[in-house]
């Protein structure tokens, strides 16, 4: 498993907690561990998106920025 499915497992073990409580991860079935990893890569994604547009922000807000880490 690379490092990319080992972050999505982790994010869609811990959905799946804060959802069903004290239900076993080991014991959901095949799909509905599916589901909560498709939540967790759209959850992966959507703070990507985040961070990119934060980044774009700070520099139409301050292109001196880009200067001082060339």
């Amino acid at each position: 498993m690379n490092q990319v499915d080992l972050e999505v497992e982790h994010i869609a073990r811990a959905f799946f907690a804060a959802w069903h409580g004290a239900e076993a991860w080991e014991n959901a079935s095949r799909s509905l561990k599916h589901e909560f990893r498709l939540y967790a890569r759209q959850a992966i994604s959507m703070l990507e998106k985040r961070q990119e547009q934060m980044q774009r922000v700070e520099l139409e807000v301050s292109p001196d920025r880009v200067l001082e880490t060339a």
